[in-house]
């Protein structure tokens, strides 16, 4: 993405109030999607697709035992498995998102926004800061809930599961959000409410702000490597954005 002039010259600049999510106000912004932007998540019946993805990665030949809990973190350990070979693990991860965005899908139609994160993402438009979406979710439903939330023009990017062969905790989908929003690492911050996020940006050597309300706590999004933990989207953008 090319750059107006303006910002390719402007240097990061303090933020007051910002001084735990970093001393420097980033020029990316990247942002996880369920529970940090929106509700998908609670719309979901995470346990019968639990159920299919067992059933459809044992019939691709992954042993019992090397499945684990979760669906999409089961996904995610799958991505970079050594029970099945590249070609398999390719064509098994093809039908494993299949059946993940079936699932996603019947859940995307009562998703919306988290309280308040509309109104504090208008300030992207007047901040300067070139924002992107990051997730483990699919793409198209991502896409879907952010355009019919009116929402979607204030991200240069998104990226969802299909984007990359291994999705969060690598950090492969926020390096492709950074270059589609053409930007490096260093001058990012990626905020997500899960363990998963912070491990991500950590590998990705941006510094991560939890937010609470998902899956992780935050003692425990402190331990992975969190700068901040804060109640939501609205308050990050309240420090970052502040005059």
């Amino acid at each position: 993405m090319q750059l107006p002039a303006r910002q390719r010259a402007a240097r990061p600049r303090p933020a007051a109030g910002a001084a735990e999510p970093g001393a420097l106000l980033p020029r990316l912004l990247l942002l996880d999607f369920d529970r940090t932007l929106a509700d998908l998540g609670s719309h979901v019946r995470w346990d019968d697709c639990r159920r299919d993805l067992v059933d459809w990665y044992g019939r691709s030949g992954v042993p019992a035992a090397a499945l684990g809990p979760g669906a999409i973190s089961l996904y995610a350990r799958m991505a970079v498995s050594a029970d099945l070979s590249p070609p398999r693990r390719e064509a098994a991860q093809r039908g494993a998102a299949s059946i993940l965005e079936r699932y996603e899908r019947e859940g995307m139609e009562p998703a919306r926004l988290l309280p308040g994160v509309g109104e504090a993402l208008k300030g992207l438009r007047r901040s300067g800061l070139l924002a992107a979406v990051v997730s483990s979710n699919s793409r198209a439903i991502v896409g879907e809930v952010l355009g019919r939330e009116r929402v979607r023009h204030l991200f240069g990017a998104v990226v969802g599961r299909e984007d990359v062969q291994r999705p969060k905790p690598a950090p492969d989908g926020l390096l492709l959000a950074c270059r589609r929003l053409g930007g490096a690492p260093e001058e990012a911050l990626f905020a997500g409410d899960n363990v998963a996020d912070m491990a991500a940006a950590r590998a990705a050597g941006m510094p991560a702000v939890g937010v609470l309300g998902g899956d992780s706590g935050g003692e425990a999004l402190r331990e992975a490597g969190a700068r901040a933990v804060l109640p939501g989207v609205p308050a990050l953008l309240a420090r970052l954005l502040a005059p």
